[in-house]
């Protein structure tokens, strides 16, 4: 009897002594008119590799994706608004590109502050096609601030290269057309264009991975 309590004993400190890490958490930032690769493929991955995601985007109504892929594509309802954003709560934060970026995007503070704060705060930030235009408009939209990623190496889509070379001061690689490009530099992750999509979330999957 004394034996069995013992062994009871050991087994309820056993268990008490294993606690399951919580799994990690992603916020993806969308615009109206995103692009639905840029979304749904990274979307898809954090799913399947047990992450908790919540989306945010300006308004809480439903947020389209591209006007030439809304027959294939369902529109999105937001979990928070850009205004309500904790980049505290998140270990990833995600910039989905399309057109809308221009619009919900780049003039908008709340994402600026989203964007520094996830900076300042060592965050996985990562961002894809034409929301790497963010890195030379945030917290600097008249071309006086103090650009977020000066002297990083980063890629974007062709349209916001002059945001990011000149805008934004940073190192900016093209890769090679029609091959996905990925560009790291310490927790800052930057995607060329849909094509890359599969590996920006690859890549994000990976850092999130040796993070504590």
């Amino acid at each position: 009897m004394k034996r069995l309590y013992f062994v009871l004993l050991a087994l309820f400190i056993s268990c008490c002594a294993y606690t399951e890490e919580p799994a990690k958490k992603i916020l993806m930032l969308v615009s109206d008119g995103f692009h639905p690769k840029e979304y749904y493929t990274p979307r898809d991955l954090f799913e399947k590799s047990k992450y908790k995601i919540e989306v945010a985007s300006k308004y809480l109504y439903p947020v389209l994706p591209d006007r030439r892929k809304i027959a294939e594509y369902p529109a999105i309802i937001a979990n928070i608004t850009f205004k309500k954003v904790d980049v505290s709560k998140y270990d990833a934060i995600v910039f989905v590109g399309g057109n809308g970026a221009w619009e919900d995007f780049f003039p908008n503070e709340d994402i600026h502050k989203i964007l520094t704060d996830a900076m300042k705060q060592n965050k996985i930030v990562a961002l894809i096609c034409s929301a790497t235009g963010l890195l030379g408009v945030a917290n600097n939209l008249d071309g006086k601030g103090n650009p977020v990623a000066k002297g990083k190496k980063v890629t974007g889509y062709k349209r916001v290269v002059g945001l990011l070379v000149v805008m934004g001061k940073v190192k900016f690689s093209p890769g090679k057309k029609g091959k996905p490009h990925v560009v790291i530099d310490g927790n800052l992750i930057t995607a060329r264009d849909p094509i890359s999509a599969k590996l920006f979330a690859e890549t994000i999957v990976k850092h999130l991975e040796v993070r504590n």
